[in-house]
């Protein structure tokens, strides 16, 4: 809840956004996980902390997600660009 009330604060700061990522990769289920990662890139980011968030998310849906949640992330990438 702390981490929500920074983010509310604070939406637009990408080193917030990682270190909530990084603190629910360690403690939560992967349901909770996504629900971030799809909060952190319907944002509107530079290219460039955009591509770190979508490499994140990639490398945790082929670490625990399947063929469609993989898909998915690629999509909303190439939405994006």
């Amino acid at each position: 809840t702390i981490f929500e009330g920074i983010i509310t604060n604070y939406p637009k700061r990408n080193d917030v956004w990682n270190v909530y990522i990084d603190m629910e990769l360690k403690e939560s289920d992967v349901n909770s996980v996504r629900s971030v990662f799809e909060r952190a890139t319907s944002l509107n980011f530079s290219s460039k902390k955009m591509k770190t968030l979508f490499k994140k998310y990639l490398a945790f849906e082929k670490e625990h997600g399947n063929e469609l949640t993989i898909s998915h992330v690629k999509e909303k990438a190439q939405q994006y660009v």
